[in-house]
Formats: structure tokens, C-alpha cells, sequence
């Protein structure tokens, strides 16, 4: 489904991935962790070209988005990206956020997209928040509103960029609920996450990252079972 091939990006002198290379498959749940600073954010965000990568290929579903000809806006309808400050549309109900992007594109008509957000909606109670607006919200409401318009396009893979990093403890779970909820329907995933034992629930592969490099890509068990001392260093360090 998506290939990473020798992908690097500097931000002038400073060069923060090196030499980046995996493969998703349909159905993969990928975490990504790894120390503040190790690149984790800035990967994902040119898995989808919202950071253009210095050079390597990115191709997903047998295009190269990194080549100057690709249709991007076509590509990104396939690509979900959940951000960790949810950029809902203030201005907009809760309901017309969710129909923007599929109307706009002409995925679906008005009518189609409304019944398919009230049934989201439904789905993870908040039906009675669709005239709301996001300012009106909780933190974990409104991320979880942002994940459920990201399935309004019905995208083939779903990125996460700490989706919890800007909730308040006590609303962390009913998100990651929802990531599980999401999970459990076979949705391609990759998810850069510092909760640990959300990870380790719901990850079927790690990647882990130090200083722009992929310093571990493997299963889960092989992850939190590894006798390497960097990783277990930083998983001491993150269970605290």
C-alpha cells in the first residue's frame, strides 16, 4: 500500500530524517515512537506531502507523491491525517465540519453526507452535539469529531500525529477508544503516540526512531521484549 524509499528532510542545515525506509500493508496498525525530537512528527507529515521530503520516494498505491507531477489533492483523499490540535473550522457547526471536505471534493452529495456524519455521530454519541460549534466542546469531543471526519472521506489509510497530546488527562481514554474502535474495522493506521501502553494495545508494529534514523522496525512483541539498551532505556523512561 505505501513504500518509503531512502526518504530524508532538512530544514536548511539540520537534517532531521535520514535515510528513511518501510514498507505499510493493507491492514497494518504501525505505532511510531521514539524521544522528543527523533523526527517521529515531521515523517508523518511528509507521508502525506504537508512537509515536502529533501529527496527519496514516497509511494502509495503505486504513486510517487514526492514526483513534481502527482495530483496530491487526489492522493490526500486516501490519506487521513488526525492532527494534535484537531483544526475544526470554528466557524462551522459540528455538522459542517464533517461535510466540508466529501461535498467540496463531490465524493458525495449533501444529502449522502449528511446522513453518513449524523450516523458517525451517533456512532460515538455525540448526535446531540451536530448543530454545536467547536468552541462549545470539550477537548476529547472535539479530537474525536476530527477523527470521524477523516472516515467521512472513507480514506484507505489514517495518520495520527499524538492525537492525544493536547487533551486533558482525564478525556486521553475516550479518544484512544475511539483509535481502537477505528482499529478494530481493519483500517490501515500509523500512529505517532507517546502513550505507551495505547501503543501496546493496538500496535501490531513499532517503529522507533532516534535522531532521524529507524533504529527498530518490528513486531510488538519483538519491541517491548527487546534486550537492546536504547529501548529499554526508553521504555523505563516512558513508563514512569
Amino acid at each position: 500500500m505505501l513504500s518509503v524509499k531512502n526518504l530524508k528532510k532538512s530544514f536548511g542545515k539540520n537534517t532531521v530524517l535520514k535515510d528513511i525506509s518501510f514498507d505499510v500493508n493493507t491492514g497494518d496498525i504501525i505505532a511510531i515512537v521514539g524521544p522528543s525530537g527523533s523526527g517521529k512528527s515531521t515523517l508523518l507529515r511528509c507521508l502525506n506531502m504537508i512537509e515536502t521530503p529533501s529527496s527519496g520516494k514516497i509511494v502509495f498505491e503505486g504513486t510517487n507523491l514526492v514526483d513534481k507531477n502527482t495530483n496530491l489533492s487526489l492522493a490526500r483523499e486516501k490519506i487521513g491525517m488526525v492532527f494534535q490540535q484537531f483544526n475544526l473550522f470554528n466557524h462551522l457547526t459540528v455538522l459542517e465540519n464533517l461535510m466540508l471536505a466529501p461535498v467540496k471534493l463531490k465524493v458525495m452529495g449533501e444529502g449522502s453526507a449528511k446522513r453518513k456524519a449524523i450516523m458517525l455521530l451517533e456512532k460515538i454519541g455525540l448526535k446531540d452535539k451536530a448543530l454545536s460549534y467547536p468552541s462549545s466542546l470539550s477537548g476529547g469531543q472535539k479530537q474525536r469529531v476530527a477523527i470521524i471526519r477523516t472516515l467521512m472521506m472513507d480514506p484507505d489509510i489514517i495518520l495520527f500525529d499524538e492525537p492525544t497530546s493536547a487533551l486533558d488527562p482525564e478525556m486521553i481514554g475516550e479518544v484512544l477508544d475511539l483509535i481502537k474502535m477505528v482499529a478494530s474495522e481493519n483500517k490501515t493506521m500509523i500512529i505517532v503516540s507517546h502513550e505507551i501502553s495505547f501503543v501496546k494495545s493496538i500496535a501490531n508494529r513499532i517503529l522507533f526512531l532516534e535522531n532521524g534514523k529507524i533504529i527498530f522496525d518490528g513486531s510488538n512483541k519483538e519491541f517491548f521484549n527487546n534486550k537492546n539498551d536504547r529501548i529499554k532505556a526508553f521504555l523505563q523512561k516512558v513508563k514512569k
